[in-house]
Protein backbone atom coordinates (compact mmCIF):
# COMPACT_ATOMS: atom_id res chain seq x y z
CA UNK A 1 0.00 0.00 0.00
CA UNK A 2 1.12 3.78 -0.92
CA UNK A 3 1.25 6.21 2.10
CA UNK A 4 -1.68 7.68 0.61
CA UNK A 5 -4.12 5.00 1.92
CA UNK A 6 -3.46 6.47 5.68
CA UNK A 7 -5.05 9.84 4.32
CA UNK A 8 -8.72 9.89 6.28
CA UNK A 9 -11.42 12.79 6.33
CA UNK A 10 -11.93 14.72 9.68
CA UNK A 11 -15.27 16.04 9.22
CA UNK A 12 -15.92 19.60 9.98
CA UNK A 13 -18.96 20.75 9.40
CA UNK A 14 -21.79 21.06 6.85
CA UNK A 15 -24.56 23.39 5.31
CA UNK A 16 -27.38 23.48 3.25
CA UNK A 17 -29.11 25.95 0.88
CA UNK A 18 -30.56 26.04 -2.77
CA UNK A 19 -29.66 25.37 -6.07
CA UNK A 20 -29.48 28.68 -8.47
CA UNK A 21 -30.66 27.08 -11.36
CA UNK A 22 -33.18 24.80 -9.93
CA UNK A 23 -34.20 26.05 -6.41
CA UNK A 24 -34.11 21.93 -4.91
CA UNK A 25 -31.91 21.66 -1.95
CA UNK A 26 -27.82 21.89 -2.28
CA UNK A 27 -25.49 20.59 0.62
CA UNK A 28 -22.31 21.47 1.42
CA UNK A 29 -19.54 19.34 3.00
CA UNK A 30 -16.42 20.37 4.84
CA UNK A 31 -13.51 18.95 6.61
CA UNK A 32 -9.46 18.00 5.84
CA UNK A 33 -7.66 14.94 4.92
CA UNK A 34 -4.66 14.65 6.59
CA UNK A 35 -2.18 11.69 7.42
CA UNK A 36 -0.10 11.31 10.32
CA UNK A 37 1.79 14.11 9.96
CA UNK A 38 -1.07 16.64 9.55
CA UNK A 39 -3.70 18.43 7.08
CA UNK A 40 -2.68 17.86 3.58
CA UNK A 41 -5.49 19.58 2.12
CA UNK A 42 -9.08 21.08 3.47
CA UNK A 43 -11.91 20.19 1.43
CA UNK A 44 -15.04 21.60 0.12
CA UNK A 45 -17.69 19.22 -1.38
CA UNK A 46 -20.89 20.75 -2.89
CA UNK A 47 -24.21 19.13 -4.79
CA UNK A 48 -27.64 19.27 -5.06
CA UNK A 49 -30.03 16.61 -3.51
CA UNK A 50 -31.25 13.73 -5.62
CA UNK A 51 -30.35 15.70 -8.71
CA UNK A 52 -28.20 13.64 -10.24
CA UNK A 53 -28.43 16.32 -13.49
CA UNK A 54 -25.92 18.31 -11.51
CA UNK A 55 -22.61 17.39 -11.42
CA UNK A 56 -20.71 17.88 -7.54
CA UNK A 57 -18.24 20.05 -6.78
CA UNK A 58 -14.69 18.86 -5.17
CA UNK A 59 -12.45 21.66 -4.26
CA UNK A 60 -9.69 20.69 -2.30
CA UNK A 61 -6.92 23.27 -1.11
CA UNK A 62 -3.81 21.52 -1.25
CA UNK A 63 -0.81 22.28 0.91
CA UNK A 64 0.52 22.55 4.63
CA UNK A 65 -2.19 23.82 7.29
CA UNK A 66 -1.00 24.83 10.59
CA UNK A 67 1.51 27.00 12.60
CA UNK A 68 3.99 28.61 10.23
CA UNK A 69 1.87 28.41 7.07
CA UNK A 70 -0.21 31.07 5.28
CA UNK A 71 -2.74 31.14 2.00
CA UNK A 72 0.49 31.29 0.35
CA UNK A 73 1.67 27.78 0.62
CA UNK A 74 -1.16 26.29 -0.76
CA UNK A 75 -3.76 26.31 -4.04
CA UNK A 76 -6.84 25.46 -4.80
CA UNK A 77 -8.00 21.75 -7.77
CA UNK A 78 -11.39 21.84 -8.22
CA UNK A 79 -13.29 18.99 -9.73
CA UNK A 80 -16.64 17.65 -10.88
CA UNK A 81 -17.86 14.40 -10.43
CA UNK A 82 -20.81 13.23 -13.01
CA UNK A 83 -23.32 10.56 -11.77
CA UNK A 84 -23.83 8.04 -13.87
CA UNK A 85 -26.01 4.27 -13.52
CA UNK A 86 -22.64 1.81 -12.52
CA UNK A 87 -20.54 4.72 -11.15
CA UNK A 88 -20.12 8.26 -11.98
CA UNK A 89 -16.40 10.33 -13.15
CA UNK A 90 -14.31 13.10 -11.80
CA UNK A 91 -12.32 15.32 -13.75
CA UNK A 92 -10.46 18.41 -13.14
CA UNK A 93 -12.15 21.70 -14.06
CA UNK A 94 -10.97 25.88 -13.74
CA UNK A 95 -11.22 26.56 -9.77
CA UNK A 96 -11.42 30.08 -10.46
CA UNK A 97 -14.84 31.75 -9.39
CA UNK A 98 -15.15 28.94 -6.73
CA UNK A 99 -16.26 29.53 -3.41
CA UNK A 100 -12.86 28.17 -2.43
CA UNK A 101 -11.20 30.76 -4.49
CA UNK A 102 -10.34 32.45 -1.15
CA UNK A 103 -7.30 34.46 -0.65
CA UNK A 104 -7.26 33.65 2.85
CA UNK A 105 -7.25 29.91 1.71
CA UNK A 106 -5.10 30.06 -0.87
CA UNK A 107 -2.83 31.63 -2.95
CA UNK A 108 -4.69 30.90 -5.91
CA UNK A 109 -6.95 29.01 -7.96
CA UNK A 110 -5.32 26.23 -10.65
CA UNK A 111 -6.73 25.84 -14.37
CA UNK A 112 -7.72 22.66 -15.90
CA UNK A 113 -4.59 22.70 -17.57
CA UNK A 114 -2.29 23.45 -14.65
CA UNK A 115 -3.27 20.25 -13.22
CA UNK A 116 -3.61 17.24 -15.94
CA UNK A 117 -0.90 15.74 -17.39
CA UNK A 118 1.19 16.77 -14.33
CA UNK A 119 2.87 14.95 -11.17
CA UNK A 120 0.15 16.88 -9.26
CA UNK A 121 -2.76 15.08 -10.66
CA UNK A 122 -1.65 11.85 -9.02
CA UNK A 123 -1.88 13.78 -5.79
CA UNK A 124 -4.79 15.11 -6.47
CA UNK A 125 -6.54 12.31 -7.47
CA UNK A 126 -5.18 10.37 -4.47
CA UNK A 127 -6.47 12.70 -2.08
CA UNK A 128 -10.12 12.50 -3.80
CA UNK A 129 -10.05 8.62 -3.70
CA UNK A 130 -8.72 8.92 0.26
CA UNK A 131 -12.48 11.71 0.17
CA UNK A 132 -14.31 9.08 -1.45
CA UNK A 133 -13.38 6.19 0.76
CA UNK A 134 -13.29 8.15 4.15
CA UNK A 135 -16.23 10.61 4.33
CA UNK A 136 -19.08 8.69 5.23
CA UNK A 137 -21.32 12.02 3.72
CA UNK A 138 -20.43 11.26 0.50
CA UNK A 139 -22.96 8.47 -0.01
CA UNK A 140 -25.35 10.90 -0.92
CA UNK A 141 -23.33 12.04 -3.84
CA UNK A 142 -22.79 7.82 -4.64
CA UNK A 143 -26.20 7.43 -4.28
CA UNK A 144 -26.28 9.58 -7.37
CA UNK A 145 -25.30 7.09 -9.47
CA UNK A 146 -28.12 4.87 -8.97
CA UNK A 147 -30.87 7.36 -9.73
CA UNK A 148 -28.99 8.85 -12.74
CA UNK A 149 -30.16 7.90 -16.13
CA UNK A 150 -28.51 7.34 -19.07
CA UNK A 151 -29.36 10.34 -20.69
CA UNK A 152 -27.64 12.61 -18.04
Amino acid sequence: MNQDADVQANFWNESTGHCDCCGRQSKTIWGDLADSSGARAVYFVQWTVNSPEHMANFDLVLGPWGDGTSPSDRVLVSLLYRPRPGGGSFMVTSGKGRRADDRSLCDRALERADVVGTPLAGEVFSLVDALWRTEPRVEEIRALDSIASHET
